[in-house]
């Protein structure tokens, strides 16, 4: 439905007795609306406005903020939280956890939610009918990515194997419904630019859900075996963390994962990049600076946090759950920014020097 960028008609503030027909409308829809729950969204002294687009669409927003609703056919029968909205009230709608962060990349890119790519717990499918609205979230992230309908009921899709359309997607994490903020921005910082994973805030506080799962839709070629493995981390020498690199590596192979290695003297990342009074300065590192603190926080992350009992695990896991979490605080990691440019190139590269192996 945001896909693409449409003008508004029109822009134009709410007035008291619209402000109390929207929240009438809202708390009609959505059985957890709570006045207090409202407030929180649409604070009682904020100006709200709303904005008209030509295929009916209205939105309506704090102004000069963020959107917080917005209304299919413009008469309240189809409105929708934003995402921005469920960041504030989580608990407004009931969501659908995926598989796994990279199956996220599916959401962002557009796509409706599949019943494949949906987490079932050990309780079963949740109950629902055809028509509801429902958030999607990531595994281990409490921040929704996504808000659509249900396109058939529970009962419905268990008969049906479990197979199809679970979620008609109305709009998404980086859509231009969320780039129409003024001040738009994301809630934590497992939200990268095209997929989400885990808050890692979370993951190092010990509440992360276990992310241990292989996920069926990350490529085998993509996964960390466990024999392999047993190479690069040596449980009796933990003091070192990273093992010697098989004698069948070429010279410069060898090279970089000596470098690397000798790098664990200096693993004290944080103090070696942020500075947490300016903060902007996540942004000022160049493509080598990025390279460095990727190898700093991979050495990390195989020195302190991987254990034996995780191996294999998916690239995506150990990226969000191992890696990112080992950077500093205040610093931003993006893989795009290095010189890699992909996550699977990465883990290629340090593969070739010795400290991780690819599992088929």
């Amino acid at each position: 439905m945001f896909k693409k960028a449409v003008d508004a008609k029109s822009h134009q503030r709410l007035s008291g007795a619209d402000r109390k027909k929207l929240r009438r409308t809202i708390r009609d829809r959505f059985s957890n609306a709570s006045d207090a729950l409202l407030d929180l969204i649409l604070p009682p002294k904020a100006e709200l406005s709303v904005s008209k687009y030509p295929n009916r669409v209205l939105v309506y927003g704090l102004e000069g903020e963020c959107p917080m609703f917005f209304d299919v056919d413009g008469r309240g029968r189809d409105i929708f939280p934003t995402v921005y909205a469920l960041w504030r009230v989580p608990e407004l709608l009931p969501a659908f956890v995926l598989k796994g962060g990279d199956v996220s990349r599916f959401m962002l890119g557009g796509a409706d939610l599949m019943f494949p790519g949906i987490r079932i717990t050990t309780e079963g499918l949740p109950s629902f009918s055809s028509g509801e609205p429902w958030a999607v979230k990531v595994p281990g992230n409490p921040a929704a990515i996504a808000v659509g309908t249900t396109t058939m009921s529970s009962t419905e899709a268990l008969k049906a194997g479990l197979r199809g359309k679970a979620l008609k997607i109305c709009h998404y994490y980086r859509d231009t419904l969320w780039e129409s903020a003024e001040n738009c921005h994301v809630p934590n910082a497992g939200f990268l630019e095209d997929v989400v994973f885990e808050d890692p805030a979370l993951f190092l506080s010990g509440r992360a859900s276990d992310s241990s799962e292989v996920d069926p839709s990350v490529d085998p070629g993509n996964m960390i075996s466990n024999e392999d493995m047993r190479e690069v981390i040596d449980a009796d020498t933990a003091s070192s963390g990273v093992g010697q690199p098989s004698t069948t590596q070429n010279d410069g192979a060898d090279e970089i994962t000596v470098q690397l290695t000798n790098d664990l003297s200096e693993l004290k990342v944080a103090e070696t990049y942020v500075d947490e009074s300016n903060i902007e300065g996540q942004h000022s590192l160049c493509v080598e600076e990025v390279d460095a603190l990727l190898d700093k926080c991979l050495l990390q992350a195989l020195h302190t946090t991987i254990k034996e009992k995780d191996l294999p695990i998916p690239g995506s896991t150990f990226w969000s759950s191992h890696v990112l979490p080992c950077r500093p605080p205040g610093i931003t990691l993006d893989i795009k920014k290095s010189s890699h440019k992909k996550l699977s190139k990465w883990l290629q590269a340090k593969a070739s020097g010795g400290l991780v192996a690819f599992y088929s």
